[in-house]
């Protein structure tokens, strides 16, 4: 029996921690998180995915504003091993200290490559065809620390951040136990990251997320689902926004300008930098996510559409 103190906070970090808790029933656990968040037009304090999660099970769930609020009972829980996945802030030596056995994190990307808060996102946005997970050893930088293990996910040409972040996080689970099994409770071997191949995984910026018509079909492709659903990769018409929630590339020259969309059944085809675009699903702004062809029912100019 162990006792694990897990630092998490989104969808990832919530399947992780719902499949390690599952599986190890004998193990005592104490959950933290980062503070509830304003969302949604009346920004109502809404907790995390993990926050919902652990209170559902019936788990003491932290939501450290300060860090020395919290070391206290911390340390009186006496934690065997910090786990951490997609926590969102450094842990600083006071806290990775209070693990008798160490702090290790699963991270989202085949480190050294996507360092960072943003790593599933940007393997999409770069083509990278398979990502993984690292289970690393915590240290004072951003995802420097010493490997233990890694397991490859292959990416789907059709992948979305959403759809692949739930296959990182199965492979989390799997990677952690395989640990486990190899190595059993107590410090984990772990080998230092390779000097080559780093790249950094950094939070988009709002102005990366409004799409380049000029630009190939692929990489706005690419863009798209690396940002859906949230925050979306969004254009604009008569001043209005519109988030582009699916769409695929079209093996097909195009015609006319860039941003040129025609309603095709449903969908729009959109001219790009090197072809069209098909766009299945949208999201306009104070509106429901719905396809093209019903934003433009009953609008005289359905039949063509510019997007600056």
């Amino acid at each position: 029996m162990a006792r694990i103190l897990f630092f998490g906070t989104p969808l990832y970090a919530q399947v992780i921690a719902a499949g390690l808790y599952r599986r190890l029933p004998g193990d005592q656990w104490r959950v933290v998180t980062k503070p509830d968040k304003p969302q949604g037009r009346k920004r109502v304090l809404t907790p995390s995915a993990v926050a919902k999660w652990a209170a559902g099970e019936g788990l003491t769930v932290d939501k450290p504003g300060r860090w020395q609020d919290f070391l206290p009972v911390w340390e009186a829980f006496q934690p065997d091993w910090i786990v951490t996945a997609a926590y969102g802030r450094i842990l600083p030596d006071t806290v990775l200290q209070l693990a008798r056995w160490g702090a290790y994190n699963l991270h989202a990307s085949l480190l050294p490559r996507w360092r960072g808060p943003n790593p599933i996102a940007w393997a999409i946005r770069a083509g990278d065809e398979v990502t993984g997970v690292t289970l690393m050893a915590m240290d004072a930088g951003v995802d420097t620390g010493p490997i233990v293990l890694q397991d490859r996910v292959p990416i789907d040409p059709t992948d979305t951040r959403d759809t692949l972040t739930v296959k990182l996080a199965e492979s989390g689970i799997r990677v952690f136990f395989e640990a486990r099994r190899l190595y059993g409770d107590g410090p984990w071997p772990a080998d230092p990251q390779p000097s080559a191949g780093v790249t950094m995984a950094p939070k988009f910026q709002d102005h990366e997320s409004r799409i380049v018509w000029q630009e190939p079909a692929l990489v706005i492709d690419r863009l798209i689902r690396s940002m859906s659903a949230e925050p979306g990769a969004y254009t604009i018409w008569e001043d209005q926004r519109i988030k582009i929630l699916a769409a695929e590339p079209v093996a097909k020259a195009a015609e006319g300008r860039f941003g040129r969309a025609i309603l095709d059944g449903n969908d729009w085809l959109v001219t790009t930098g090197d072809g069209y675009l098909r766009v299945r699903q949208i999201h306009p702004a104070g509106k429901r996510p719905m396809t093209p062809g019903d934003f433009l029912r009953g609008r005289r100019d359905k039949g063509l559409v510019i997007f600056q």
